[in-house]
C-alpha cells in the first residue's frame, strides 16, 4: 500500500456500512426498537471494488488530471498535480488500455504516520491484462477523509 500514493486521483463518496442490532419481536419484549447506526469507518467491499474500477477506466481513458483534481486532501499534499499526471503517464506509457480487469483483493488498513499518513485507507487489487503483455497487479487505494467521505488516494501498477 505504500507505493500506492506514489500516484494519485479521484473523489469517490462509497456507501459505508452498518450493522443492524438484533432484538426480540415486539410481542415478547416491550423494549425499545433499535436503530441501524452507522459503523465508523466500515467498507462495503462491492463499493470499493466499483469505485477502483471506475478509476481504473479514468487512467486507461487518459483523465489522470481530472483524477487529481478530486482526490484526497492528504494525497494532494502528498503529491502535486504535475507529478501525478507524470507518473501515472509513465507507469502505464507501455501498457495501453485494459480490455480486462479482474478483482483480487479488498484491504482496509490504517495510516499510523509512518508509511502511510495518518488515517483509515481502502484499496483494491486488480489482475490487469493489457493486449500482448503479461499481466501486471493494479492497485487502487481510497482514504476516509476528515469530513466523512472515501476518497482516491492512491494508483500504482506493480508487475
Amino acid at each position: 500500500m505504500k507505493n500506492c500514493l506514489s500516484v494519485i486521483g479521484v473523489a469517490l463518496l462509497l456507501a459505508t456500512g452498518a450493522v443492524a442490532a438484533q432484538q426480540a419481536p415486539a410481542a415478547r419484549s416491550a423494549a425499545p426498537q433499535a436503530t441501524t447506526r452507522p459503523v465508523p469507518g466500515a467498507v462495503d467491499p462491492n463499493a470499493i471494488r466499483d469505485a477502483g474500477l471506475r478509476v481504473a477506466a479514468a487512467v486507461d481513458a487518459g483523465q489522470a488530471a481530472q483524477l487529481w483534481d478530486e482526490a484526497s486532501v492528504v494525497t494532494k499534499k502528498t503529491l502535486s498535480r504535475e507529478a501525478f499526471v507524470a507518473g501515472i503517464g509513465k507507469s502505464r506509457q507501455s501498457l495501453g488500455k485494459a480490455p480486462n480487469r479482474s478483482w483480487l483483493s479488498v484491504r482496509r488498513q490504517s495510516g499510523d504516520g509512518s508509511a502511510l499518513p495518518p488515517g483509515l485507507y481502502a484499496s483494491i487489487e486488480f489482475l490487469a491484462e493489457f493486449p500482448g503483455k503479461p499481466p501486471v497487479r493494479e492497485l487502487v487505494s481510497f482514504r476516509l477523509d476528515e469530513d466523512g467521505s472515501w476518497r482516491f488516494a492512491g494508483y500504482a501498477v506493480q508487475p
